[in-house]
Order: structure tokens, then sequence, then C-alpha cells
């Protein structure tokens, strides 16, 4: 989580960036039944692909929401090791208590990662954030890699958005789905990256990261399935966000995508949720 329209590209949002619009405020209810949703869809595939974490290691998890995958490293690390969780709205995370978990309300862009303890972790992990931080990723890429030791590892997990396709071409909701959605137009529309998961290994590079490598995951599921619910939900909430007007042929594109989402008749194939991990040479 982060706070809405707080990131632009280069400072504070600028004309033309997006922000981040899922922010809790006003919605706390419904955010936290959003977000427990998300862990519900995503944390099995997480905890995976995290699975190298040790007993005793130091770790951060950065745009932690509810915090269900810092708990988990906290459990893998130990008594002996140390979790952080950060996010800029710390609401849910304060939910959240184990004896070897910190949580810190920080700003990975903008707040130095000395109050963190740069070039001390074992481990930096984010989830689902970088993707929002449109024309800030690299920066942001940059002071995550900064709280890691020498030989300390960095992952992410982003998406390629623009991928999700009803796959059936004779469902009745297959053309109007496909003429609004536009191969992940709905997210360009709204100054986002629909394709932005695939760059991450550059990215990790540019960054001075070595050893980097990716992989991507999808599977093909109903609407009306907890991902369908929780991609609904995000839609509708990025939608209702969004800056300047919606015309009413952008609300009836909206409509037809939130509407074939909801039918249990139709199988999606969800986004490319990429992974990449690099290390600090």
């Amino acid at each position: 989580m982060t706070d809405p329209e707080r990131y632009g590209a280069d400072g504070p949002a600028q004309a033309g960036q997006p922000g981040y619009r899922l922010a809790g405020a006003g919605r706390e209810a419904a955010e936290s039944d959003r977000l427990g949703l998300l862990e519900r869809i995503f944390d099995p595939l997480s905890r995976k692909r995290r699975s190298m974490v040790q007993p005793g290691w130091r770790c951060i998890e950065v745009g932690a929401g509810q915090g269900s995958m810092a708990a988990w490293l906290a459990e893998q690390v130990g008594p002996a090791g140390r979790v952080v969780a950060t996010d800029i709205d710390v609401t849910y995370l304060r939910r959240l208590a184990a004896p070897n978990l910190e949580i810190v309300q920080h700003d990975i862009v903008t707040d130095p990662v000395e109050v963190l303890g740069a070039s001390s972790f074992d481990l930096v992990c984010s989830r689902l954030m970088l993707f929002h931080l449109t024309g800030r990723q690299e920066a942001a890429v940059r002071q995550m890699a900064r709280c890691l030791r020498p030989g300390g590892w960095l992952i992410d997990e982003d998406a390629d958005w623009g991928t999700t396709v009803l796959v059936d071409p004779r469902h009745p909701r297959y053309a109007g789905f496909h003429a609004a959605w536009r191969d992940g137009d709905w997210w360009a529309s709204r100054g986002y990256d629909p394709a932005f998961g695939r760059k991450l290994p550059m990215l990790f590079e540019r960054c001075g990261l070595v050893d980097v490598r990716a992989d991507g995951h999808t599977e093909l599921v109903r609407g009306g399935s907890d991902w369908a619910r929780w991609y609904r939900e995000s839609l509708n909430v990025i939608h209702k966000a969004g800056s300047g007007a919606v015309t009413d042929a952008r609300q009836r594109e909206h409509e037809r995508i939130v509407a074939a989402l909801g039918d249990r008749s139709a199988w999606f194939m969800r986004e490319l949720l990429h992974c990449c991990q690099g290390r600090r040479g």
C-alpha cells in the first residue's frame, strides 16, 4: 500500500502519472478484504519463491500490505533472525505481533534506507508494488539494493497485467471483453505499463545486481473465483480513483470487463506473474 497520488515520475506525482490508487483511506474494511484475497491468491507461490530463507537471516518485506508474507518470513528466520515490514500506511501491519518482526512506516523511494539498516540484510522482498511506482521503479530498486549486504538477495514479484484474457471465443462475453480490454489498454489508458513485469531483469541489471534470473507463472481460473473477485475489486477502485473525467464510453467498457470477471461460466488466463531475483555483488 502507498499513499494515493504520491508516486509520480520525479518526486510527487506529476501530471499524467497515475500514482497509487488502491490506498485504504475511507474504505478500510473493503481494502482489508481485498488484501485478504490477495494474500490467499498469491502467498502460496510467494512462499515457494522465498524458499531460500534460512534461520537467522535478516529480511525486509517492502510494501508489506497486511503483512502475511512478513509474518511468514518471521517464522522462517526464527528467534535468531529479524524481519522488517515496511509500508507508507502501516494501519494493517500494526495487527501483527512477533518478537522478531519490526513494523516501520517508510517510503522506499524518498525516505533514507539508513533507518532500516543499509547494507545489512540477507533478503529484501517486494510484491505487486513496483508496478504502481510509474517512472520511479528504478529508484525504488536502487534503494532496496542498498539495504542488502554483499551477497544478499533482492526478490520482486510483479506482473504483465495486460495478458489477462477470456479464453473461449464462443463465450457470449468474449467479444465484448476483448473489445474493451484491448490487450491491456485498460491499464495503459490509465497511465500504467501493462507489460511491466517482463522488464524486471533489465531493471535489476541496471541497478547493479548480479546473478539475475526470472520466471513467470499463470493459470486458468473461473470468473467469480477469489482471483476474479480480487481483480474485479482492484479494477473498480482504480477506475473510480482515476484522474480526469470518466467518459460514457470508458464507463461502458469498464462495466463489460468487470461483468465478465463476475461470470462463473467464463474462464480466464490470469496475468503473467514474474519473479525476478538478483544478488548484490
